[in-house]
């Protein structure tokens, strides 16, 4: 898989057999995927690969239905409030969100997955679509702090949490910060982790019990996007 920056070309599943083809397990965990998944894109290893993958996959996936892509503008069009009512100021992230609604504006005018493959791969277009989403998960969790409080440990706050470890870019995401995401956007996500501490696969959906509309596959402390069998090429 080479030739690409931030987001590949979609493959075919088959591709992850490549690797360690003496290791059973593993091999056995791809014949598991492949039964359930047709394809995958790889996503840039920067740290920031959870919200690129959530952010261009969930994109691509609403191209062509004008319905959906309607509904999710709404969303994207008022998640500006989310930042306001956690204490952010307009001018620190009104580039950024501009840049988000480009990306949602393109899926709307263009009807294209290639457009929205290259806007994702220009370097400064796409983090800023990241460091949107990464603001944006802060407000959610700084919004609703009594319940992720409990989630995290040594009485570290979620203000701090958030400094550290959300804000920043080239930080990696937890389950925190899946759940914060997938439902400040409405976009539910399921994670198959493919753990090399595991005989076998297991997946979790954020939030739990939901419906999901994205697929990620995380290895190596790594996402990448998955699509389901019943997609069309």
């Amino acid at each position: 898989m080479t030739g690409y920056c931030l987001i590949s070309d979609r493959y075919d599943i088959s591709v992850l057999a490549d690797k360690h083809p003496e290791d059973k397990t593993y091999q056995n965990k791809v014949q598991d995927l492949s039964k359930r998944y047709t394809g995958i894109r790889k996503v840039e290893g920067d740290g920031n690969c959870f919200y690129r993958a959530l952010g261009f996959a969930y994109l691509e996936s609403i191209t062509g239905h004008k319905k959906e892509i309607k509904k999710f503008k709404d969303i994207a069009l008022h998640s500006k409030d989310e930042l306001l009512s956690a204490g952010f100021e307009e001018t620190s992230f009104c580039s950024t969100f501009s840049n988000f609604l480009k990306a949602v504006s393109l899926v709307e005018t263009e009807n294209c997955t290639a457009s929205l493959l290259n806007l994702f791969n220009d370097r400064c277009q796409s983090d800023s679509i990241v460091q949107y989403l990464r603001l944006l998960t802060s407000a959610y969790l700084k919004n609703q702090t009594e319940f992720f409080q409990y989630f995290l440990e040594n009485g570290t706050s979620i203000n701090t949490f958030c400094a550290q470890e959300v804000e920043p870019m080239n930080k990696e995401c937890d389950h925190i910060q899946i759940t914060a995401l997938s439902e400040a956007l409405r976009i539910p996500v399921q994670v198959e982790y493919m753990d090399t501490s595991d005989n076998v696969i297991n997946h979790h959906t954020f939030p739990e019990g939901a419906t999901p509309l994205v697929y990620l596959l995380y290895k190596s402390s790594h996402y990448e996007i998955l699509y389901v069998s019943d997609e069309g090429g």
